[in-house]
């Protein structure tokens, strides 16, 4: 009974699209690294000892067998990431395939079959991507990683393997790993130069895979990175306690958040996206709708000791502290400047604890300037508690 519920099992796990499809990948992998192992074995474990006897060893491939190994490796990669649902592995397959189809093309009939595996298999992966939700950043994270490792692994070995068909020659690991990594980036500084058939094909997938591949590892890792910068960031928000909460984007609001920070004051600033780069890179900044009740709970308004509504609208600003009010009642100072002296009286209805005009009190100090009388701090102090 225990093994008919087992095979039971089996049949059920291989009906999963999910594992079959990343069986068929891994299939198509081990089609075309299997081959290549077992017809070369014996050159790769003899004369080892040295490493250009090693290198040598690469002298059997003939012209595409190194890049249809190399795809054929991290399709088999690929394939046990695939197992787990992991997107990338889903994408960086379909990658693969793509450039496998192509090398089929090109050589005729000899790989007609496997061709038309690989083609139906690149449909059924791209038809069912959706398959492959998984997006987990450590998975996500080892697979750019070792996509990267084996992209380099790759241009360096073949590098050195066709060093003779470049101009100069490459004759050392580290002129390898330099052109590897210009072809990758697409830098291309012509100082290292294909002369042959061979090199530029060569060179051109090492090229597309850059462009691909590499690149693509690239940004899902620096999305890694900044996903973990925000984790970082709404951890110290959490914690936060009777700080300040600037929301708005208007040069006063600049202004504030600076006399704040020179003064060591915990702030937090609330804006829109596109006005991020108004406030330094190392800012507390919370982006999205300033005079949405969710933005502004993700700067813990609620445990605030102040709030100040400083956007350039009187409109945006009579939304926002009524967001504060629903958010932290009358428990949270709140602060505004009008920009249009009409709308004093109905900013005043929201019991707001503090409200200035900057062209009135502008006004004050320009005319006690004009008529020759003294402007000290009590001066300003007078000025602001008056037209508060």
């Amino acid at each position: 009974m225990n093994a008919i519920k087992h095979i039971g099992s089996l049949i059920q796990l291989i009906l999963n699209l999910r594992v079959f499809l990343s069986l068929l990948g891994i299939i198509n992998g081990l089609w075309l690294t299997l081959p290549v192992l077992y017809k070369y074995f014996g050159n790769f474990v003899k004369d080892t000892e040295e490493f250009v006897h090693w290198m040598q060893t690469l002298g059997f491939f003939h012209l595409l067998e190194l890049p249809r190994f190399a795809l054929g490796t991290c399709l088999v990669l690929f394939g046990f990431f695939m197992f787990a649902g992991a997107r990338l592995a889903c994408f960086f397959s379909i990658l693969a395939l793509v450039l496998l189809v192509s090398l089929d093309i090109t050589l005729g009939s000899a790989y007609f079959f496997h061709g038309v595996y690989s083609f139906v298999l690149l449909v059924l992966l791209i038809r069912n991507w959706k398959h492959f939700p998984n997006q987990n950043i450590s998975n996500t994270a080892g697979l750019a990683l070792f996509s990267i490792v084996l992209l380099i692994i790759y241009s360096v070995l073949g590098s050195l393997y066709l060093g003779p068909h470049f101009n100069p020659k490459i004759t050392d690991a580290f002129q390898a790993f330099y052109f590897s990594i210009i072809s990758m980036t697409t830098l291309g500084y012509g100082d290292i130069v294909p002369v042959s058939t061979e090199a530029r094909i060569f060179a051109i997938s090492v090229v597309v895979l850059g462009i691909t591949i590499f690149t693509t590892s690239i940004v899902y890792l620096a999305g890694i990175a900044a996903s973990d910068t925000r984790k970082i960031v709404h951890k110290r928000l959490l914690k936060m306690k009777n700080h300040y909460v600037i929301a708005g984007s208007s040069q006063l609001a600049v202004f504030v958040y600076n006399g704040l920070k020179k003064r060591g004051l915990q702030t937090v600033i609330v804006c829109d996206e596109k006005n991020r780069d108004l406030f330094p890179s190392d800012a507390i900044v919370v982006s999205g709708e300033v005079a949405e009740i969710a933005t502004l709970d993700k700067a813990s308004v609620k445990d605030a000791y102040c709030v100040m509504a400083l956007e350039k609208s009187d409109v945006e600003n009579t939304y926002i502290l009524l967001a504060v009010k629903e958010i932290a009642g009358d428990k949270v100072k709140t602060i505004t400047m009008i920009n249009e002296e009409r709308n004093r009286r109905k900013l005043q209805l929201l019991h707001v604890d503090y409200i200035f005009s900057l062209p009135e009190m502008g006004s004050e100090v320009l005319m006690k300037y004009l008529s020759g009388e003294t402007i000290d701090n009590n001066t300003i102090a007078d000025l602001v508690i008056n037209h508060s």
